[in-house]
């Protein structure tokens, strides 16, 4: 899709008026082209001077036209800015997990802040573009009403001179496409830079290889790559201006070889040409920036998030709020592993939880427990077989509503300083009375739905997070390693006392673990080994103390 395409789509009246004062603005430049040209042709001055007043009115029309023309670019940018990153961070929302992490964190920021600057830059460029257009359209109406045959003559040389500078053009702009990659390599790079920082600051041998070996071989690329694109673009630029003389030098001395025209005719055309100059280079100056863009929006598609508006949403299917249970029927699903560059799939999962069960899924590094939990939350949508709530399918049409039964705090979770979406009566006295009970009411304080700070350690900040768990008192929980950096204490606390608790209001309760000595607290034990579920059963009884 087109950027003035995509600003239709999205602005309908204020790009009609910013093109009609373009195309308005160009047909007084070439009116102006034209005047000048009579005034010159005047056998005399007193046959000139009842031009002046045109002359004089058209400059003042291109003068106003102009400024108008930029006050209203100024404001349709500045609202296209706004609607771009909206809807470019609307789609994200809505994106498929598994999309997301393929993609990287990198390349989404690069999509946020590269791509959508570089779009709204080349907007301010589109009036002026059309003011060009205009103004060259205009000019050759005017150069055809002088003399036709003339006027195809020097349109066959331009075709050559478009042609001369197309084509290097086109090899510029497969460069901005390796330019773009390289962008992504470099936000990688910076993103190690900033959370690694730690870790290189402690290792000065590391910090000096991946200063050498990945960042500075990175941006030394991009450099490299911009700065041949940029020459080549100049170059182009330059060639195309001295064409105009070329253009000029054949109206002037090669026509007048091949066919009898006035001198008169033919000054008008040189005129009219080196008028013509200004917006050619206009034209050929934008070219690298609309390039640019149509490169930044086709990136934004390859990443799943194009800018065109989406179909309107299908409404939420209904999905059991109040369930007994929830099924897995030969749930599968594969993706790529980094470490051993292979695939992995994980299922097909068969297995059945119910309301008010404590359920453990254990297993090895890498046995795909954090797969599964994406699973059974709908974060990802299985591959083959289908998840089931008091035997409704989810399906694509219910699943952000089935996602709605769930609260969990992940091993990768983020914690908001804001309570967001919960604004229930009593909010702050029950954060209060969480705080208190997870030992956090000295170090973190509840006031206008936001937390004093979340700048604590990290066993502190999935206590926080588990807090904002419980506020939400969702149907299902799900936890992933949460008790991995807690003290004796407060992993006591959570297998003993809290999760007993939500099972006894009736939650489903998942609980990714390793600790093994409460392994016989859950009503259902789940192990995964290399994606495969090996076992499904009943917890086993508490180990009995042996004496000394």
């Amino acid at each position: 899709m087109s950027l003035l395409a995509l600003l239709f789509q999205k602005s309908k009246l204020p790009i009609i008026l910013a093109a009609l004062l373009g195309i308005l603005t160009g047909a007084c430049s070439a009116a102006l082209v034209a005047v000048m040209n009579q005034t010159l042709t005047s056998r005399t001055v007193a046959d000139a001077m009842p031009l002046m007043p045109w002359f004089v009115g058209l400059a003042v029309a291109v003068l106003v036209l102009r400024i108008v023309s930029q006050m209203q670019l100024s404001s349709m940018q500045q609202v296209a800015l706004l609607d771009l990153r909206l809807s470019l961070c609307r789609r994200m929302l809505a994106a498929p997990l598994r999309k997301l992490e393929d993609a990287g964190s990198h390349k989404l920021l690069a999509a946020l802040t590269e791509d959508i600057a570089v779009i709204n830059s080349t907007i301010s460029v589109i009036p002026g573009v059309i003011i060009c257009l205009a103004t060259l359209v205009g000019c050759l109406v005017y150069l055809a009403w002088l003399s036709g045959p003339l006027l195809m003559m020097i349109l066959a040389v331009i075709a050559v001179v478009m042609a001369s500078v197309a084509i290097p053009n086109r090899y510029a702009y497969s460069q901005f496409f390796k330019r773009r990659e390289s962008h992504d390599a470099l936000y990688s790079s910076f993103r190690t830079l900033i959370d690694g920082a730690k870790e290189l600051q402690l290792h000065h041998a590391r910090s000096e290889d991946f200063f050498a070996k990945e960042l500075k071989p990175t941006a030394e690329e991009v450099s490299r790559v911009s700065l041949s694109t940029n020459n080549l673009f100049i170059v182009t630029g330059s060639w195309g201006g001295f064409m105009v003389m070329a253009v000029i030098a054949v109206i002037l001395f090669g026509v007048p070889r091949f066919q009898t025209v006035e001198m008169s005719t033919l000054a008008a055309y040189a005129l009219v040409v080196l008028y013509l100059q200004q917006p050619l280079d206009g034209l050929l100056n934008q070219w690298p920036a609309l390039s640019r863009s149509h490169v930044a929006m086709k990136k934004l598609e390859k990443l799943g998030l194009s800018l065109e508006d989406p179909e309107p949403p299908a409404a939420d299917g209904a999905v059991p709020t109040k369930f007994e249970r929830i099924e897995l029927a030969d749930v599968t699903h594969t993706y790529y592993r980094e470490q051993d560059g292979a695939s992995f799939t994980l299922g097909p999962i068969n297995t059945t939880m119910h309301r008010g069960q404590l359920v453990f899924l254990v297993g090895g590094n890498g046995s795909g427990k954090t797969t599964l939990a994406k699973l059974f939350t709908g974060l990802y949508a299985p591959e083959k077989g289908e998840l089931r709530v008091d035997g409704v399918p989810i399906t694509a049409s219910n699943r952000r509503a089935y996602r709605q039964l769930f609260s969990s705090v992940f091993f990768d979770f983020h914690l908001f300083e804001r309570m967001l979406g919960l604004d229930h009566p009593g909010l702050e006295e029950k954060a209060r009375g969480y705080l208190s009970r997870l030992q956090l009411e000295r170090k973190v304080k509840v006031e206008d739905g936001k937390l004093s700070t979340v700048s604590l350690s990290q066993g502190q900040r999935k206590r926080l997070a588990l807090l904002t768990s419980f506020l939400e008192d969702r149907p299902i929980y799900v936890f992933d390693e949460w008790a991995a950096d807690q003290d004796p204490i407060f992993r006591e606390l959570f297998y003993r006392e809290m999760l007993p608790a939500l099972k006894n209001q009736g939650k489903l309760v998942f609980v990714i673990s390793h600790d093994d000595r409460y392994f016989h607290l859950a009503d259902h034990l789940l192990k995964l080994e290399s994606g495969q579920l090996v076992s499904t059963q009943d917890a086993a009884p508490a180990p009995t103390a042996v004496s000394a």
